[in-house]
């Protein structure tokens, strides 16, 4: 409740007006609002950007006993005249900006009868009247909010006032964020339900008021931040994640700040990290106290990075439909990546995977559309089209949209956003990303920064962003989330004012542009055979098109498993010797099919027999095992239990007879961790193999030579396979890594299937190993471990005779799986 009405309510640039005068002028404004008459409550549309008079507007409208339509200001006259004629309100509130847009929908509409009121027109007339009394039933319709539409036309959500109530009791009451002491910026747009009643009507009903920003420009925002005293800040993800690139690039440059903020993200002490940032929040003003992020979901890196740096990121999950809150973080139980814990009002359940919500807050239903809301309100529950789950805390983790989840042909379903966010990591080349499905594969727009682009023609940023973005990500994701083409586009693309993207727009710039492409380039293929040969080998392999221009690596995404088995294939089809340097030096695959045309002996396809690879006779010697490995090893293992507090289990998953442990990979030491559980014994028949550029050294290599080492000879992959099928012949077991290089980020990369191929060739189990905790204890780069407690746990082993494991893909799915279900408990 309002105590001081001399307070300042609203500060508008060097205005400040207080509540007295707010109350007045809305007085004045409702004059010229229709009034209820009966029973028929009068709509009314607010087509305006934000300024003082839509909020004096708005609350005329109440005053009057009316329901406010607000209406984006970016509309086309198309979108308004649709609203016009599916609600038909009884009066339009418009800036002067505004006016000429506004008659042409209404033209548009035949709706000119329509009265027009200029909300421009009364913000600084002299004041008069009294002070506004606003009264309200809690079931009276408040609102028709108008969806934006991703199919089919635009809906009218009508909220209540208890929908809106119940939210303002939720984060000023229930859980005081919002107090007369905190003045929320008004920054994004208010005809959506967030920033009306996150940023306008809660702050003011709290008693703290409100600051507008005169634009989203980066100037006015921090000029109001400055000037006002803000506490609070409503912004959408893209909004932090800028803040926060902004200041860590600031940080990154200097090696002592680079150090004191992994300090404070290893310490985690909020008093810390605001002392030694204390000048990040003086830039903003040095009241704020929240950064609420909302309208989508904001990664968990930006968040955690925010905290590091003594911003408090307070996210929320929820919708129109819920006048918008669902779940909101406790400033007491900040945790990047999750959406917070329900609403103290609202019940949430998970039904088949998507979260359901039941309060005071969910809407009444869509305007004039029975069977639409029908379809989302059941028994009460608002069925949200979201995926997610409830950790053991209770707070709700968003992990997708249902109809924005990719199902590719294999069953492997792909969430869009989650590559988005690691593309805009590559923040030097590019500005936004966009993923979409393209037959069996998934395919990348990507609008490149403008100042790198700027000189550089389209074919020249898609080289280079293959080359810096495309070719780095995917060898850090398993094999599905690949992205196998990408194309430039330089624009911005297709979003609400909320920062959404608009996926279902994403198709058309793909169209739009590949019509260009077809019209300007007719790409010619040469007319060899050998070309046909390869080109369908490749396209059978990868499943993905292959043109004469592509290159091995920066087009079709071979790793060296994919060179081995094109290697092996060039030599048993055109019958002449090929090494995979070779191979990866061919500037593209037109190029290749010349080559082999010109040194071949024959042509006569064959498929890949990796079975009789695996059998050839070769004259492989095994490194020796001496007995001093493991004495190292048992050594090793006491130190380990000190340091890292290391535990393990499940050793005797492993069976009996050869077997191959493969274990996430974290960390140098993961190696010395997997096998410090097992007995004397076993470390003695336990190879594993060490890429060649670990071991250039001679005394390095001489030790590994000694100690069950096989060392990985890059320029000949097939000879170090062969090496690790003789082990496994001979009744030992093996350890290789499914990921073949450590994590950059601490989660699960691309798993390479050359294990699944021994396994489903020799017959040979599989044997999972999760290792949490290496990464934090060790990440790349680092030479001095920390004193982190690291995890090692032997999972069920995995048969490759198996209806679930029938091919090496399957085999490798699922072992991918069970480490990764594994990684996501604890």
């Amino acid at each position: 409740m309002i105590k001081d009405f001399n307070k300042t309510a609203m500060a508008v640039g060097d205005r400040k007006i207080s509540y007295s005068e707010m109350l007045v002028r809305i007085s004045m404004y409702a004059e010229f609002s229709p009034k209820q008459v009966g029973d028929n409550k009068p709509k009314t549309i607010i087509l305006s950007e934000n300024r003082e008079g839509w909020a004096y507007a708005l609350f005329s409208i109440w005053l009057n006993r009316g329901i406010a339509v607000p209406v984006d200001a970016a509309s086309t006259a198309h979108d308004i005249a649709y609203i016009l004629n599916d609600c038909k309100p009884e009066c339009i509130w418009v800036s002067r900006e505004k006016l000429e847009l506004a008659k042409q929908a209404m033209n548009e509409a035949q709706r000119d009868d329509t009265p027009i009121n200029i909300i421009d027109d009364f913000e600084q007339v002299e004041l008069k009247g009294e002070k506004a009394d606003i009264k309200f039933e809690p079931d009276d319709t408040a609102l028709i909010i108008y969806t934006s539409g991703t199919t089919g036309s635009p809906k009218g959500v009508m909220l209540s006032f208890e929908n809106m109530n119940a939210n303002i009791r939720a984060v000023s009451q229930e859980v005081p964020i919002f107090n007369e002491e905190r003045r929320t910026m008004v920054l994004l747009p208010l005809h959506h339900v967030l920033p009306l009643v996150g940023s306008l009507v809660a702050p003011l009903v709290a008693g703290g008021g409100v600051a507008f920003a005169p634009s989203m420009a980066a100037g006015d925002i921090m000029a109001t931040l400055q000037n006002n005293q803000i506490a609070i800040i409503i912004g959408v993800p893209r909004l932090w994640s800028t803040l926060y690139k902004g200041i860590k690039n600031k940080i990154d440059a200097n090696f002592v700040t680079r150090m004191l903020f992994k300090l404070c993200a290893a310490v985690g002490s909020r008093t810390l990290s605001r002392t030694i940032f204390k000048s990040v929040r003086t830039k903003m003003g040095g009241k704020i106290t929240y950064c609420v992020s909302g309208g989508a979901a904001l990664d968990k890196e930006i968040g955690e990075g925010l905290k590091t740096i003594g911003l408090d990121v307070l996210e929320g999950y929820g919708m129109t439909e819920a006048a918008p809150m669902i779940s909101f973080t406790r400033p007491d139980d900040i945790c990047p990546g999750c959406s917070g814990q329900p609403m103290p009002s609202v019940k949430v359940e998970i039904r088949d995977g998507e979260v359901c919500a039941k309060g005071k807050n969910i809407m009444q239903g869509y305007y004039n559309r029975p069977e639409e809301t029908a379809d989302i309100l059941k028994d009460g529950w608002l069925y949200t089209g979201d995926l997610g789950y409830l950790d053991d805390h209770g707070r709700l983790v968003i992990t997708g949209r249902r109809k924005e989840i990719i199902v590719l042909s294999n069953g492997k379903n792909v969430n869009p956003n989650e590559i988005e966010f690691k593309l805009e990591n590559y923040q030097q080349y590019v500005k936004e990303a966009g993923v979409i499905q393209d037959g069996d594969m998934l395919r990348a727009i990507i609008v490149p920064q403008k100042e790198w682009a700027a000189s550089l023609s389209d074919e020249e940023v898609e080289q280079a962003l293959k080359l810096e973005v495309l070719e780095p990500y995917n060898q850090t994701v398993a094999p599905y989330k690949k992205l196998m083409s990408l194309f430039v586009y330089r624009g911005d693309l297709p979003r609400t004012k909320l920062d959404k993207l608009q996926r279902f727009k994403l198709p058309a710039l793909l169209t739009q542009k590949d019509a260009i492409d077809n019209k300007e380039t007719v790409v010619v293929e040469p007319d060899l055979e050998e070309y046909r040969v390869i080109k369908n080998y490749i396209q059978e392999e990868k499943r993905c098109k292959v043109k004469p221009t592509d290159h091995i690596e920066l087009d079709l995404a071979f790793d060296s498993l994919d060179k081995v088995g094109l290697q092996v294939f060039l030599q048993s089809t055109f019958g002449m010797e090929i090494t995979t340097d070779q191979i990866t030096s061919f500037k593209t695959i037109s190029d290749m099919a010349e080559y082999v045309s010109d040194y071949k002996t024959r042509i006569e396809v064959e498929k890949i027999d990796w079975k009789k690879i695996l059998k050839e006779h070769t004259n492989i010697r095994l490194p020796e095992t001496w007995f001093t490995g493991g004495i190292f090893v048992k050594i090793s293992k006491l130190f380990f239990q000190l340091y890292f507090k290391m535990t393990g289990k499940g050793v005797e998953n492993i069976p009996e007879g050869p077997c191959i442990i493969a274990p996430n990979h974290q960390s140098f030491l993961d190696g010395m961790f997997v096998m410090s559980f097992l007995k004397y014994r076993m470390i003695r028949n336990t190879y594993f193999y060490a890429k060649e550029q670990h071991v250039k050294r001679p005394l390095l290599k001489f030790i590994a030579n000694r100690h069950n080492v096989i060392i990985l000879d890059m320029s000949n992959v097939k000879d170090s396979i062969q090496k690790l099928a003789e082990a496994l012949k001979k009744k030992k077991n093996v350890i290789i890594f499914p990921e073949g290089t450590r994590t950059l980020n601490g989660k699960l990369g691309e798993f390479k299937k050359t294990f699944a191929i021994l396994s489903k060739e020799l017959n040979v189990p599989v044997v999972p190993v999760s290792i949490k905790g290496a990464f934090d204890a060790m990440p790349k780069g680092t030479i001095v471990p920390r004193p982190h407690k690291v995890q090692v746990e032997f999972l069920d082993p995995i048969y490759p005779n198996k209806r679930n494991t029938s091919t090496y893909e399957k085999l490798t799915d699922n072992v991918y799986r069970e480490i990764e279900k594994n990684q996501m408990v604890g």
